[in-house]
């Protein structure tokens, strides 16, 4: 048998891809991030009611004008898409130099797209901001 060369980089690629299938196998497609790799991905809830569906996305620290860009949420391809930017969290009291002992609060440029149900009401979909929390209310449409 022969087998190819691969360089650390090809291997994680290979490692990122099969990842990328089994998570479809577990949760099906459209159910992880399908953005850039340059981009973190915030965390989401996703419900469904009786009449209605609703996505929970958290995203504490953005002010209500990076919410309301017209490009912050979008519906493409049977898809809602969140992308924007989050500043690194600001420190209080003196300022200069310091260590970081440990990170975990994502910032930096964001996106999140998730595949929508057939019988989303796409006319109908409200969202409002509210304590760090991006609520999508995505009413069903009539059978």
């Amino acid at each position: 048998m022969m087998y190819a060369l691969q360089t650390s980089e090809g291997r994680f690629s290979s490692l990122a891809h099969q990842m990328g299938k089994w998570v479809d196998q577990i949760l099906g497609p459209g159910y992880h991030n399908f953005c850039p790799t340059e981009a973190w991905s915030p965390a989401i809830n996703f419900y469904e009611g009786q009449t209605h569906y609703c996505l929970v996305a958290d995203l504490a620290g953005l002010g209500t004008e990076e919410i309301l860009r017209e490009d912050f949420l979008r519906v493409e391809k049977g898809q809602i898409i969140i992308s924007g930017v989050r500043e690194a969290p600001g420190l209080d009291g003196p300022k200069g130099p310091m260590r970081v002992h440990h990170m975990e609060i994502d910032h930096g440029r964001f996106c999140r797209t998730l595949a929508l149900p057939e019988d989303v009401d796409l006319d109908r979909i409200e969202a409002s901001y509210r304590g760090g929390l991006l609520w999508v209310r995505m009413p069903k449409r009539a059978r």
